[in-house]
């Protein structure tokens, strides 16, 4: 199922060229057919096809979606707990308190990541419009360029969002010293727009069992909507999300564990994942390095287990976020959300067996020894005797219940408060919650929405974006913050991430910088 792992461990680092030495000059300009590099690569359709999907090997630049990023994101959330073993990740805890800065690690390999997959994208680009002005129009080259607008489209709105005013880098071939003053934010949403749309035409509806993991046209649609709905352009989002209508569909309620495990990934529900593979004994998972520098490199590039109780027993479920689960229903009465048992393990309403699936045979929790635990992503229903940190879970990185969601946000913030409703409800009653009847102001409409997506999507790296991008950040979790740690440390600024120290140190045209941020 997951055959694009035998094209992305192709890393294609082709941008040197092979020096040789020899007394004749014409020797010296000789290109060598044995040497790949940008002049002898990348010039059939095969060879750009390979290329492109090179661009999705910058997903795992450094293990960044492999143990940094979710722990990132989740941490800004505060949507885990730390446990003693914590301390051996500082600047994760150091994220975790909003005291993070630009020298912190996991934020510069972020923008690393970023650039790489700009730079990929580019090349890739730059050499199929070559191909095709030099031999017409092929499908397979088209369908590259729609992987490379895609993965370009998708970095820019990621440094749009995260970073703000950005260099922006759109051409392979670059004049001069490669220093780039930064664009304003508005031209990185406007590229990330364009990349998005060209993406949207050039790629297929889908791909064949061989290449499960590429993006698609509807992926396009589903980011491009997500980027009008992060810059409050309602009715052109929920345009783009109707076109994913009757392409995608919410997994029943007992398939709900198919959304984050290893067991039927890239189904109905998916629209991107970020493909994850582990095969155990064959290669050293690169946990805290870059496997296309290592000097043994592989197809290895498995995903943490983050917040399980074994190995890496680093970070637990929140005890905070117990409570987000227990609210009233319309008439007054207490309601548990059926998605607690789901999500986490322990407490009253958390799952109270685990290894439901396992040959061995179910087990009962032990709250008392072990406290609250995540259930999402730990494997722990399906695969009890594989204790070790490596999972091939992928990474979601949408899925149709985030574009249901953000319908119903379109919908409420259009005025269209039924509508948006209905949408809340389809994703509320495929769990088994009782579905909302009652008549809605805007605000508190806006209300459930907002619960409902803290509910569905908790520990997938979503709510500080939607924290941010509502306004809200700031005096939400500083609220928590001053429960957790006795400060209120979320300024205005972290609103943004800092530009990374090495950028500065190495663009000279970058320009000015506040308060070493943003």
């Amino acid at each position: 199922m997951k055959k694009l792992t035998v094209y992305i461990k192709i890393f294609i680092l082709l941008t040197g060229y092979m020096t040789m030495g020899a007394c004749n000059k014409d020797i010296l300009n000789y290109a060598d057919p044995n040497s790949k590099n940008t002049d002898t690569y990348f010039n059939t359709p095969d060879e750009i096809e390979s290329g492109a999907i090179a661009v999705y090997s910058s997903f795992f630049h450094n293990s960044a979606f492999a143990w940094q990023l979710p722990e990132v994101f989740d941490g800004l959330a505060n949507e885990y707990d730390g446990r003693p073993p914590s301390a051996n990740e500082p600047e994760i805890v150091a994220i975790w308190r909003y005291e993070h800065n630009n020298a912190t690690t996991p934020i510069r390999s972020y923008w690393r990541l970023l650039y790489r997959m700009v730079l990929r994208a580019n090349l890739v680009l730059y050499k199929a419009g070559q191909y095709q002005d030099a031999n017409g129009a092929n499908e397979k080259v088209s369908h590259a360029m729609g992987d490379a607008y895609f993965l370009r489209g998708w970095a820019y709105s990621q440094l749009a969002f995260h970073w703000g005013s950005v260099p922006l880098r759109t051409d392979y071939i670059i004049e001069g010293n490669g220093d780039l003053p930064r664009a304003q934010a508005t031209e990185i949403w406007t590229q990330a727009e364009s990349d998005l749309k060209n993406a949207q035409s050039l790629l297929p509806d889908s791909w064949s069992d061989d290449f499960l993991g590429r993006a698609t046209k509807g992926a396009a649609s589903g980011f491009l909507g997500k980027l009008y709905l992060y810059n409050q352009k309602y009715s052109e989002a929920d345009a783009e999300f109707e076109k994913m209508k009757g392409k995608y569909s919410l997994l029943p309620g007992n398939r709900w564990d198919d959304n984050f495990g290893e067991t039927n990934e890239n189904n109905e529900e998916s629209v991107f994942e970020i493909q994850f593979f582990h095969y155990p004994g064959t290669n050293v998972f690169y946990m805290f390095g870059d496997p296309e520098t290592s000097s043994n490199p592989g197809r290895q590039n498995a995903h943490a287990q983050l917040y399980s109780w074994t190995d890496w027993a680093n970070w637990a479920f929140q005890p905070r976020r117990v409570t987000d689960f227990q609210y009233n229903d319309e008439d007054g009465h207490a309601f548990t959300d059926p998605r607690a048992a789901l999500t986490f393990y322990g407490g009253t309403i958390g799952d109270q067996t685990w290894c439901d699936h396992c040959p061995e045979g179910v087990k009962a929790y032990d709250f008392a020894t072990y406290g609250y635990w995540y259930r999402k992503f730990t494997n722990k229903e399906y695969k009890p005797s594989e204790n070790g940190v490596e999972t091939g879970n992928n990474i979601r990185l949408m899925r149709y219940a985030d574009v249901l969601l953000m319908r119903a946000e379109c919908q409420i913030k259009m005025g269209n408060i039924g509508t948006g409703i209905d949408y809340i409800n389809e994703v509320r009653e495929r769990i088994g919650a009782f579905p909302y009847e009652d008549t809605y102001t805007p605000d508190q409409a806006f209300e459930l929405l907002k619960r409902e997506r803290q509910l569905e999507f908790m520990g997938e790296q979503i709510r500080y974006n939607d924290l941010k991008r509502w306004g809200i950040l700031k005096e939400t979790m500083n609220v928590e913050l001053q429960a957790l740690f006795g400060a209120p440390n979320v300024q205005d600024k972290h609103n943004f991430f800092p530009i990374p120290q090495i950028e500065l140190d190495t663009n000279r045209d970058f320009g000015p910088v506040d308060n070493n941020w943003n």
